[in-house]
């Protein structure tokens, strides 16, 4: 006989009902299964999660690297001619302790050196002036003279040197210079002149007379023509040019000697518009 507490006596048996078991079994068989489907959905829940955080994270990174990055903009050939902002020349004029100075400096344009009187009605150039003295002679090229490389004169007669290396201009004095043979070596173009101002300082120079007086100049770090409205000594020009805060120059052709320029407008203005045509050898520095 059970006892209340439920146990049976060694001489009792318990019957147990065959539904109980069947129910214990399918519970055995049910629990794998159901960890197994706990576990899919468990990783896939991580695989979604993971997979929309990724893309979180590389959306953030590439909107910063777009933030941080300048725009550029790409020129093609075709579209070269529409995008590129057009040369002009700015003319100012000064008057320094009663002497008067015009400065012409070139905006978007480079310089090189053409020998021909051809070159004096190229409507490309904005802005034209003679380079390098000529021989009464001979004709020959006064000094140094390199056009795209090509050496056309030899000579160290003056000081002051004008060289145009891969567009970069550099207004100098010195007997000797690399830039001479960097210009030989790299299709660049190189002349000598009498040597102006060099670091803010007068150079003086053996000609003593007066004429109207141009120079190839550095102001404010620009390369610009400068032409004086009377005639001046060299020593006069000089100072006047030191006036204005010219840190180099070196003379260009003086006198009558052609220069034209073409202001913001597209409208060409001249400069004593005397030359001689029969001279070879005359050369210009120009600006397109």
């Amino acid at each position: 006989m059970s006892n209340r507490h439920g146990d049976i006596n060694d001489d009792e048996i318990r019957v147990i009902s065959s539904d109980v078991v069947k129910t214990d079994k399918k519970k055995s068989r049910l629990l794998p299964v159901i960890l197994w489907a706990l576990a899919l959905l468990f990783m896939a829940t991580a695989l979604i999660i993971m997979f929309f955080s990724s893309e979180e994270i590389e959306d953030e990174k590439t909107n910063g690297e777009v933030t941080e990055l300048p725009a550029v903009s790409t020129t093609t050939a075709e579209n070269y001619e529409k995008v590129k902002a057009p040369a002009f020349i700015v003319k100012t004029d000064t008057v320094v302790n009663g002497k008067g100075l015009s400065i012409l400096t070139p905006y978007n344009a480079t310089p090189v050196l053409e020998i021909g009187n051809e070159h004096i009605n190229d409507s490309t150039i904005i802005l034209i002036a003679q380079a390098a003295d000529v021989r009464g002679d001979n004709g020959g090229i006064v000094g140094s003279f390199v056009v795209n490389g090509e050496l056309m004169s030899k000579g160290e007669a003056k000081a002051g040197f004008c060289s145009i290396i891969n567009g970069d201009v550099t207004v100098g004095v010195a007997d000797a210079t690399p830039m001479f043979e960097q210009a030989l070596m790299s299709n660049g173009y190189f002349f000598r002149q009498y040597p102006l101002v060099v670091g803010g300082q007068i150079v003086e120079n053996k000609p003593k007379g007066k004429a109207l007086r141009k120079a190839l100049i550095e102001l404010d770090g620009k390369i610009g023509v400068a032409v004086s409205r009377e005639k001046l000594t060299f020593h006069d020009f000089s100072q006047v040019l030191t006036d204005v805060g010219v840190s180099n120059a070196i003379y260009l052709v003086g006198g009558d000697s052609y220069v034209r320029y073409v202001d913001s407008e597209g409208a060409s203005f001249t400069f004593r518009n005397k030359w001689d045509k029969d001279i070879d050898n005359v050369n210009y520095i120009v600006w397109r």
